[in-house]
């Protein structure tokens, strides 16, 4: 017998909208919306589900469908669906609208949007207009209408509307007010001829039923939200300064000590401020520590070892998140196999990105993603009201960042959402800035008073030594402290550097050596940071700002390059980190070995006054050694006292006053995502990924295999700032590209 089909896979249009409506009602009773929001919401939601699809009955479509025609000529099933729903009398513009926009956005105008995913306005059937291309997809769908009538009786009885069964639906003009689909800004576009209310509405049924669609499509039905209340985060008893954390109420800022139980504290601080159906956001600004952090409340470190609210309600959300999880579930024991585990890490990388997770682990530009309007962005205006938002290591944020997210948060606390701002160095004009965004709020630090938080204040694990010259011109002095000790860090600012010393110490010292730095391929990288996190430490660990963030790490003495002093705080947190040893040498150098000074904003001039390396060294040589927590902490507040200058300033009220955060009701446009955002966020940290030359062939072999994510951890990221000079060794006619110089798994991609 035929049937009229979703899917190319055989699935029916009734099976597939039925698991579609299943996805939409589970979603709907995980909503932290008020109830009197809810009726008009669940109503408008599951009709646009009932509808979504029914255009794809038309015989052109099922033909595709079935392999017997390769395309439908671009003709737009969604838009037919729209037409059939407008049969319907007073059906609500937002469900209309949530119909005709599930695939495409709403039609381009040729200014702020190209054609490119958008609907054809041509095909659009507005009332007293002519349309032929439509009229021929109507006669399409004619052919078929005996065969639809079986499976919309099948969809109703689901839908409980009887009514609808019975009634005999017709494809009929757009009712759709034609402002909808105009994006112009003046009087007759939408954003002046609809008002905000309605707009919001409509960008919520939306998302909902765009996430409703991808879940039922996937056959993923919402879990639900937990209670953070029933999940352990705490081994042994508070300390005073996490129990005032866990009893505030509302947003705050969190500043205390590395290795001090921050972390506990937030998540003390999320379980008191959780409501009804809350999610909960934990942000951080580097992937590494993303999936550290991931793997610590999620999937943990192994079996035996799982994370504090489990795999099941932890998504983690950043660019390769993909190849994390597949390296994650391969270092966990998972025996499936390597095509297997790519396909599951796969799933729980678009699960991340829908409606799925009460939980997210994420970099602050998936926030922001949603904020400036990128693609699926109305799930936000479902999923951040009264939501719990932690900003960690909120001091490590590019300017324009801390303005984009800090403006994000003012927006987000009005629909109810409450935000944590933690830092180990977080500078008082920081805290200030963070206070002027959100009202007043509570800033809370461990206390003198208290004896127990007065231990991590005085703790002092290190004793600070400034040196004159650079790490290459005290290479001698180096490896005589090198010889007796058992680890030792180096941490440079540039990879060649890195690589240079690295080939000395080899050198000199013979085995013992490992390199670590941004310019290695994933694979590798992986493989040297579960080496240092599961073996003993090396006799020499020769790294670069890679190091300064996720790996837990624990040496007996560092030399360092000199940087500002929360870059070098976080560097010494990887020396005698717990503080259980006596306080551990930290030699800092004046000058780097390059002349390129990555840190510094003085128009090449480091030992400038106002230049912070320089404000940062001459803060270490004031302190006495051994230095205490607080001592750094003062420290961090001397340096950054100005605030942001210049350019930095610039950046972050540009970001601060983002039009598109700041001035949200009358940018909102309903059905449209912002191409530009994508493009962004993407990119945001200025690199492009190549393929070394010597990786080819077993980068083909991968790809020959199906394995994706492997073939794709083979390729190492270029700052773009160096394409320019690397164009004579590239390739750009391939994808990737690949470049032709030197490639090891020991020394990394040598430029």
């Amino acid at each position: 017998m035929i049937e009229v089909l979703a899917k190319s896979s055989g699935e029916t249009l009734a099976d597939h909208t039925i698991s579609c409506l299943n996805a939409a009602k589970a979603l709907l009773t995980s909503l932290p919306l008020p109830d009197e929001a809810m009726e008009p919401l669940e109503s408008q939601v599951l009709l646009a589900i009932a509808f979504h699809d029914l255009g794809k009955a038309a015989s052109g479509f099922q033909r595709v469908l079935r392999g017997e025609q390769k395309d439908w000529g671009g003709k737009r099933h969604e838009i037919l669906s729209a037409s059939l729903a407008s049969s319907v009398p007073d059906i609500p513009q937002a469900t209309l609208l949530a119909i005709l926009t599930h695939h495409k956005a709403i039609p381009a105008d040729g200014i702020s949007a190209s054609g490119y995913g958008c609907l054809p306005s041509e095909q659009i059937p507005w009332a007293d207009e002519v349309n032929p291309i439509w009229s021929k997809m109507a006669q399409e769908w004619l052919e078929n209408r005996d065969l639809f009538k079986q499976e919309w009786s099948k969809i109703c009885t689901v839908l409980g509307r009887d009514d609808l069964s019975k009634s005999n639906l017709d494809l009929v003009p757009l009712a759709l007010e034609p402002g909808w689909a105009s994006r112009a800004t003046g009087k007759n576009g939408q954003r002046k001829f609809i008002s905000f209310a309605q707009r919001y509405q409509a960008s919520l049924v939306r998302g909902l039923t765009v996430a409703a669609d991808h879940l039922g499509s996937a056959h993923y039905v919402s879990p639900g939200i937990p209670n953070l209340n029933s999940f352990p985060v705490l081994k042994h008893h508070p300390r005073p300064f996490q129990m005032r954390v866990g009893e505030t109420e509302g947003s705050a800022i969190l500043r205390a000590p590395t290795g001090s139980g921050k972390t506990e504290a937030a998540l003390l601080w999320a379980q008191r401020n959780q409501r009804p159906n809350g999610r909960l956001f934990y942000v951080l600004p580097y992937t590494a520590s993303i999936n550290a952090m991931y793997r610590r409340l999620g999937a943990g470190s192994s079996q035996e070892e799982p994370g504090i609210f489990g795999a099941q309600k932890v998504g983690l959300l950043h660019s390769r998140a993909a190849a994390a999880l597949y390296d994650m579930m391969a270092a966990n024991g998972d025996e499936s196999s390597r095509l297997s585990r790519q396909e599951n890490a796969i799933a729980l990388t678009s699960l991340a990105r829908e409606m799925w997770f009460p939980i997210r682990v994420c970099t602050p530009h998936q926030i922001l993603r949603f904020m400036l309007r990128g693609k699926g962005w109305e799930t936000m205006l479902a999923e951040f009201p009264n939501a719990c938002f932690i900003f960690d290591e909120v001091h490590a944020y590019d300017p324009r960042v801390v303005g984009l997210t800090l403006a994000t948060a003012r927006v987000i606390s009005q629909k109810g959402a409450r935000s944590l701002f933690l830092s180990a160095t977080l500078p008082e004009f920081l805290e200030k800035v963070i206070s002027h965004a959100l009202g007043k709020i509570p800033i809370i630090v461990p206390a003198k008073a208290e004896p127990r938080d007065r231990e991590i204040i005085d703790r002092k694990r290190h004793v600070i030594e400034i040196r004159d010259g650079t790490l290459m011109e005290n290479l001698d002095t180096i490896i005589q402290a090198v010889e007796p000790s058992s680890s030792t860090l180096v941490v440079c600012n540039h990879v060649r550097t890195a690589q240079d010393l690295f080939d000395r110490l080899e050198d000199r010292l013979g085995k013992g050596v490992v390199l670590l730095h941004s310019r290695f391929n994933q694979e590798d990288r992986n493989s040297i940071e579960m080496s240092l996190a599961n073996s003993s430490l090396p006799k020499v660990l020769v790294a670069t700002q890679a190091v300064e963030v996720s790996l837990n790490l624990d040496f007996y003495q560092a030399f360092l390059e000199p940087a500002p002093i929360d870059a070098l705080v976080q560097r010494m947190g990887r020396v005698n980190r717990s503080g259980d040893r006596p306080p551990a040498k930290v030699v800092i150098f004046k000058d780097q070995v390059k002349r390129h000074h990555l840190y510094c904003t003085c128009s090449g001039r480091p030992h400038m006054p106002e230049c912070r390396v320089q404000r940062s060294l001459e803060e270490f040589c004031r302190i006495q050694s051994p230095v205490s927590e607080g001592d750094l902490v003062d420290a961090a507040n001397r340096v950054y006292s100005d605030g942001y200058q210049g350019e930095a300033k610039q950046a972050f009220e540009e970001g601060f006053h983002h039009p598109d955060i700041s001035d949200f009701e009358s940018c909102l446009l309903a059905g449209a995502h912002q191409d530009w955002v994508e493009e962004v966020i993407e990119s945001a940290d200025g690199a492009v990924e190549v393929l070394p030359s010597c990786l080819v062939s077993q980068h083909e072999a991968k790809r020959k295999q199906g394995l994706w994510i492997e073939a794709n951890a083979l390729l190492v990221p270029v700052r773009l700032f160096s394409i320019g000079r690397l164009k004579p060794k590239l390739d750009m006619s391939c994808d990737p590209w690949t470049i032709n110089v030197p490639y090891s798994s020991v020394r990394g991609l040598q430029i």
